[in-house]
């Protein structure tokens, strides 16, 4: 039967308490709650041919983009292909567009969570999935676009709109807009304090705007609505940036092992933030002890993934650092192997990979070329400006390794521009090496 969802929008479901358990479940998602997949459970307990239930619990093991969840996002997405033919226009469309995540087609999926939302602005499982793609596929512009061109069927009475506000801050400040999208992000945490997404978004402002020590302050006091959350290991990440920047590397290791080390997860979104902090740390010349084998370690059984030129860069920084160069060059041939090189990602993924390993073997001059020659185009590798930094520390470092300072000196200009306010701390390290000519 069709039944209403908490924003009108029509569902097929067999029971309003399934409708019920689904739409908990979407705002579960939201606020990083981590118990969408049981709420999703029950409501297909109710109504095993519940296909929005099916498709929402693929989308929750496909989310992070890494192989680990695929074989339940498979049986999910079988589950909904059965059912498909007495679903609504809406229905298979989403079908559709998990099954091309599923499929690696980012592109695809991306598109028709697009045509999903021109018709139905206030589906919120749409807009978010496409927010999302947006993210993993580094494409700012839609980013931004897509929130936008939502916003105004949305208002205060609209169950989410917080969450809404959230994305639109995030897309905001990924395009430079950073006084505009501070102001949405500190509104949705306002209209929902459990809002981890909408702190982050405010948090990236305050970084990219030179303002460390609010940076802090702010996460500090909102804490007890992302602490718990699944969001948390990576707002501790942007602590800890922060905490780098601020020149406190007692306090970012620290951050590092109480924080970011959480042994209940294992998964390429949290290894990823933990890495990242790392090779921050190495390339200030910060002494990091056994971290980096007991991380690699965690990468290897993930190591033949390749399908996630994001991820895969950090599973080869795990190696590179720990000095497992078997593992570094298996993965490298696993890259060389699988990746798609019609695919912009994965063309882009695997030059920038490429790159990295060349700087890791001590070639710093073809390092300085593939990774100078993609820095331009660095965003199809996927995420967030602060997140692809790393990338241009390492080309950075390439520079001065290999004594190409005017390279490196048009390098550095080029980041501090990018954050007039803020001569951080990786900047200033090189700064200091380019003046005298230190390698």
């Amino acid at each position: 039967m069709s039944l209403l969802d908490r924003r009108g929008l029509l569902i097929n479901a067999g029971d309003q308490c399934v409708v019920d358990h689904f739409d908990a479940a979407v705002d579960d998602v939201l606020e990083f709650g981590g118990d969408a997949e049981s709420l999703l459970v029950k409501a297909l307990e109710v109504d095993a041919n519940f296909l929005l239930g099916h498709c929402l619990m693929a989308l929750t093991n496909i989310f992070g983009n890494a192989s680990t969840g695929l074989d339940q996002a498979k049986h999910s997405i079988d589950r909904a292909n059965r059912v498909v033919e007495s679903a609504s226009d809406r229905e298979q469309l989403h079908l559709s567009a998990v099954k091309a995540w599923f499929e690696s087609d980012l592109t695809l999926s991306s598109r028709l969570y697009r045509e999903i939302q021109r018709n139905h602005p206030t589906d919120l499982m749409a807009l978010f999935a496409g927010h999302w793609l947006d993210f993993y596929l580094g494409d700012a512009k839609t980013l931004l676009g897509r929130v936008d061109c939502a916003l105004s069927d949305w208002g205060d009475s609209t169950p989410g709109y917080g969450y809404v506000l959230g994305m639109y801050a995030f897309g905001l400040e990924e395009n430079g807009q950073y006084n505009k999208a501070e102001k949405m992000g500190r509104w949705s945490v306002d209209l929902n304090p459990a809002d981890a997404w909408g702190v982050h978004s405010v948090t990236h402002v305050m970084e990219m705007t030179g303002r460390a020590e609010e940076g802090v302050e702010w996460l500090q006091s909102t804490l007890p609505g992302w602490g718990s959350s699944t969001m948390k290991l990576h707002n501790w990440w942007h602590a800890l940036l922060l905490h780098i920047d601020l020149g406190d590397t007692a306090t970012t290791l620290d951050l590092y092992d109480r924080r970011l080390v959480d042994d209940d997860r294992v998964d390429a979104e949290a290894l990823v933030d933990r890495v990242s902090a790392l090779a921050r740390l190495s390339l200030l010349d910060v002494d990091v002890g056994n971290r980096w084998m007991v991380l690699a370690k965690l990468w290897e059984p993930m190591m033949f993934d390749a399908r996630s030129p994001f991820n895969d860069l950090h599973a080869l920084l795990a190696f590179h650092h720990a000095n497992l160069e078997d593992l570094a060059q298996a993965l490298m041939e696993c890259v060389r192997k699988k990746y798609d090189r019609t695919i912009p990602m994965m063309r882009v993924g695997a030059l920038v990979l490429e790159g990295v390993d060349a700087f890791f073997r001590g070639d710093n001059d073809a390092a300085l070329a593939l990774l100078a020659e993609n820095g331009y185009r660095v965003n199809l590798i996927g995420v967030s400006h602060a997140q692809r930094d790393l990338v241009g520390q390492i080309t950075l470092e390439a520079a001065v390794r290999a004594g190409e300072w005017a390279s490196a000196r048009t390098i550095l200009q080029e980041r501090k521009l990018k954050r007039q306010s803020m001569s951080y701390a990786y900047s200033r390290h090189c700064e200091e090496r380019i003046a005298v000519g230190r390698i």
